[in-house]
């Protein structure tokens, strides 16, 4: 039996600071389902660039163990467990790269998910990150 969907409107909003550099706001609005699986929400939705390939995104909502996962013009895994660092990836094309995901604060509430983290590849700080997700239900 297939797990129930619900449509909802995705805004995410992250912003992006990397050692030396002044801080990036980027900010994306998409559709996208609330679907449920053995008990667990996940938010799925598509991002959309132009001139970039289609990016299929699924988030884990949880506030203990979530995750990010990208497929299509980029392939990336992100895992967040509060004050823990873990290993993830990050990849475009044939070349794949592990992370190291500092969480730094991780929050979920039905209609809203933020996380703060570090990353870190091969030794090296990438950047600070603040990433907030709210959706909310498409009424007809």
């Amino acid at each position: 039996m297939e797990a129930p969907k619900q449509t909802v409107h995705v805004q995410l909003r992250s912003i992006i600071q990397h050692p030396g550099q002044p801080a990036e706001t980027h900010e994306m609005r998409a559709n996208g389902q609330i679907v449920e699986k053995k008990g667990q929400a996940y938010l799925l939705f598509e991002e959309q660039t132009e001139g970039v390939p289609a990016i299929r995104t699924t988030v884990k909502l949880h506030a203990q163990d979530a995750f990010i996962m990208r497929k299509g013009g980029v392939q990336m895994r992100l895992p967040f467990r509060p004050d823990d660092t873990r290993i993830g990836t990050y990849g475009n094309g044939p070349a794949v790269m592990d992370l190291l995901v500092d969480t730094k604060e991780l929050h979920w509430t039905p209609g809203r998910f933020a996380v703060a983290y570090k990353l870190h590849a091969e030794g090296n700080v990438l950047g600070n990150y603040q990433l907030t997700i709210t959706y909310s239900e498409v009424t007809q």
